[in-house]
């Protein structure tokens, strides 16, 4: 291996490498996926062997074969626990771990961890976390990918001025809410993604893979937001933005060493994002400096040249016998709701008089709670029949949060939850909508009733990723419930079994 470390020495005298394979489900987040990919891609660049498996049980074990779960609790909480209730598997077999401590998925990964031979984590911030757990773990860090890279140091063609990629933690959504106006100022987009269950691929509501990269490469500024108070650094989004060389304005954060404050990101004090958007985005040439001052040192610094940690684990667990074989896998079917968007049975669009008066520049009708204020304009676009926004306000509790975050995803009708209450819609839309259902609850759930009436006839409705609408006389939802007692009735419209 090159590294001048003492190597695993068998009984008859020869050297011993570790193969490191990586076991995952196909119902696991992507991103985990994306990571297992980047550990064999440098893996395989100094000569380790490594592989990827999705099919454990069917895997023939080598004796020099070392297992990583890649995050431990997402994987036995979706294929079982069998890795870490076998004692010889378990020794045999490191976690690596990229959760904030604060959440409950870090107590969880703590708890495989003290079950598995080892434990490796990308935060310094999560080690001491770990460690003052009494578990032994060690920083892994992270490093440049060559199959990551969308920069090159070149100059990049820019779409976007400002991004938010996280998911919906309401310490998120009110750090958002409160620099609404700057974020619709410099119209910002936010890809709010739904973390209830696994993102097992790219949707319209979370982004992954090369489509997640060709968008950070077209972004001028990626902005971040810590998940609690804790001051944790997100090694993995700040890799991904500067693989792109996009700069990063995020959170006051600790332990993002060799990344300095200032230097290769810009940070925030809590609630200070709109002043902070503000003042980055009124100097492009710093802008640009941050970002290749990132790239350079993400380049310099391999993930290749950063695995001793994960290949001194491995290799000191050779010493443990190898397990005969591997636990299978349990599931047969996606974690959570049914994502399948119910199917159109009828053809809806407007007269011919009505297009014709929407070309000349009306026929359209805002729906939206009592006393909403819209920032600047939000109206169809040319062939959109309806569009929807995201919304500021406040939750029951009075905390500033946002409602509206996912775009067009049908199937969220049949799970409860509407696609957003502000909406402009053709007036022609509107009009038919009450010819096709005329029943009290419309009146009060307007939103809802054009929603299924899209569904059911084939429509598809924009989404505005951006907090154009401010709510003051009504409570926000970020999970946007249908109310239950008119949610049985959605799903018999959708279905069609009225």
């Amino acid at each position: 291996m090159g590294r001048g470390r003492r190597r695993p020495i068998c009984d008859h005298g020869s050297v011993r490498d570790p193969r490191i394979v990586f076991v995952s489900s196909p119902y696991q987040n992507a991103f985990f996926g994306e990571l297992a990919a980047a550990f064999v891609e440098a893996l395989e660049s100094i000569d380790v062997s490594s592989l990827i498996t999705s099919e454990p049980g069917a895997h023939e074990v080598d004796d020099d074969d070392v297992f990583v779960l890649l995050p431990p609790h997402e994987y036995a909480a979706i294929e079982g626990t069998a890795f870490l209730d076998d004692p010889i598997v378990a020794a045999r077999t490191i976690g690596i771990s990229a959760e904030q401590p604060h959440q409950v998925f870090f107590r969880r990964n703590a708890e495989a961890a003290a079950k598995l031979g080892a434990v490796l984590d990308f935060s310094p911030f999560a080690v001491d976390a770990y460690r003052r757990l009494g578990i032994p773990a060690q920083h892994q860090p992270f490093g440049y990918v060559p199959s990551w890279d969308r920069f090159h140091g070149a100059a990049r063609s820019l779409s976007t001025e400002v991004l938010y990629l996280g998911n919906k933690q309401p310490r998120r959504l009110a750090a958002l809410a409160g620099a609404a106006d700057s974020l619709v100022r410099h119209r910002a987009v936010l890809r709010i993604s739904d973390n209830s269950e696994p993102n097992v691929s790219s949707s319209p509501s979370f982004v992954s893979g090369d489509a997640k990269r060709e968008l950070l490469a077209s972004t001028r500024l990626l902005v971040n937001v810590h998940q609690s108070d804790e001051p944790y650094f997100e090694w993995l989004r700040f890799a991904d933005a500067a693989h792109c060389g996009v700069p990063v304005l995020s959170e006051r954060s600790s332990a993002s060493d060799p990344f300095v404050a200032g230097v290769h990101y810009l940070s925030f004090d809590s609630g200070d994002m709109g002043q902070a958007l503000d003042a980055a985005l009124s100097d492009h040439d710093r802008l640009d400096d941050v970002a290749r001052a990132a790239y350079d040192v993400l380049r310099g610094t391999p993930l290749a040249s950063s695995l001793d940690p994960l290949l001194t684990a491995a290799e000191a667990l050779l010493d443990a016998p190898p397990p005969p074989r591997l636990p299978s896998r349990t599931r047969a079917t996606p974690v959570g709701r049914d994502r399948t968007d119910p199917y159109p049975r009828h053809r809806w669009s407007p007269p011919r008089r009505r297009r014709l008066r929407r070309a000349a520049g009306g026929g359209t009708v805002m729906i939206a709670p009592e006393h909403t204020v819209m920032r600047g304009e939000f109206d169809l676009a040319p062939g959109e029949l309806l569009a929807t926004c995201i919304a500021d306000g406040f939750d029951a509790d009075g905390v500033p949060t946002l409602e509206g975050i996912w775009p067009w995803e049908p199937w969220r009708l049949l799970q409860g939850q509407h696609l957003g209450r502000v909406m402009v819609v053709d007036r022609s839309l509107r009009d038919a909508v009450h010819r096709w259902i005329a029943e009290p609850w419309v009146d009060d759930h307007e939103y809802l009733a054009v929603q299924l009436f899209a569904v059911v006839h084939g429509i598809e409705g924009a989404h505005r990723a951006r907090p154009l609408a401010s709510v003051a006389g009504s409570v926000l939802d970020p999970e946007q419930r249908v109310p239950p007692e008119i949610a049985e009735r959605c799903r018999q419209l959708l279905s069609g079994s009225v």
